[in-house]
């Protein structure tokens, strides 16, 4: 691999070769217009490298399987373990979780303007996945991306809004709304004092300060990011609840947004496939079973149903063996 300057790359207007991180994962294509938002994501590396004339490493690569180059010791300590089961690549599985863990540090950073489009490219990625890979996934387990739940989280609720925003039939700029709202649902976190390891066990001095989050995402939606209401009344409203037992107003029914509603739903299947809720749940098919449970006293009829019809039902997969 050789070393490229970032002003080597930006130069040019369509990507000459592929672009690769210093983890050797590939960023950029061959043939990639240079649109603003790559320019800041090439930014946003100290070293990027480029593939010179083949040798033997760069041939035994091409032999080796996909699980071989992606399941390292490197890469599973930085971006957290691939899902075998998955029918998101492994490629994609490591660009989406690296694109928001480098989106929240630009934005810690206070980059807001450089985050907020660095977060705009793994919302195309995930729309783009989706599309190829829709006809193919049969169960939830096989979208659903491992690691560490404050990075994997936002990007799991993505990807299953995106899901059954389709199967709702929204449109295109819909989705796109939709699925920024999920990346962004739990933006407020990040304002939060205080690292709360186990969300199952706060005691109530954390758990008033992490109800606090959606009253500070919509705020950092609307007045740092300066996105639309769309987007920052879900971070507002994805704990509100149909009966008016959510918070942090309890409001109810029609009063809580639709894109809000429908990443209710989604936020609360990865919490529970995630270990992130007191339900004692081993398995997706009894995640949905509990989504059920809750019925349409917590969520919202429609959302509630296509989510839980839109895949098969029958998906027993336990959360360890999607793991290598």
């Amino acid at each position: 691999m050789i070393v490229v300057s970032s002003e080597e790359i930006i130069s040019q207007k369509v990507l000459p070769y592929d672009i690769y991180d210093e983890a050797g994962i590939k960023i950029l294509e061959a043939g990639e217009i240079l649109t603003p938002g790559k320019i800041l994501l090439v930014r946003n590396h100290e070293v990027l490298y480029r593939k010179e004339e083949k040798t033997f490493e760069d041939i035994h690569q091409d032999y080796l399987s996909d699980e071989e180059k992606y399941n390292t010791v490197e890469n599973t300590k930085k971006y957290g373990p691939l899902n075998k089961k998955s029918k998101i690549d492994f490629e994609t599985q490591i660009e989406l979780k690296s694109g928001y863990i480098n989106a929240l540090s630009v934005f810690n950073q206070n980059d807001v303007n450089r985050a907020k489009a660095m977060i705009l490219e793994v919302r195309d990625k995930i729309i783009k996945d989706s599309q190829l890979i829709k006809k193919n996934v049969q169960f939830f387990s096989e979208l659903k991306l491992l690691g560490e739940h404050k990075h994997t989280h936002p990007l799991n609720t993505a990807i299953y809004s995106v899901f059954l925003a389709n199967k709702l039939e929204y449109n295109e700029v819909q989705i796109m709304e939709i699925a920024l709202s999920a990346l962004l649902h739990d933006i407020g976190k990040i304002n939060l004092t205080g690292e709360i390891t186990d969300p199952t066990k706060m005691n109530k001095n954390e758990e008033a300060g992490y109800r606090k989050h959606p009253l500070l995402g919509h705020k950092l939606i609307k007045t740092e990011l300066k996105l639309s209401e769309n987007i920052a009344r879900v971070a507002l409203q994805h704990h509100e609840r149909m009966d008016g037992s959510g918070w942090p107003y309890g409001i109810s029914s029609t009063m809580i947004s639709e894109y809000a509603q429908i990443i209710a739903i989604c936020n609360h299947f990865d919490n529970m496939t995630s270990s992130a809720t007191n339900l004692e749940i081993s398995n997706f098919r009894e995640a949905l079973r509990a989504l059920l449970k809750a019925g349409s006293r917590t969520f919202s009829p429609k959302p509630l149903y296509s989510f839980v019809h839109m895949l098969s039902y029958g998906d027993t997969a336990t959360f360890e063996e999607l793991k290598f």
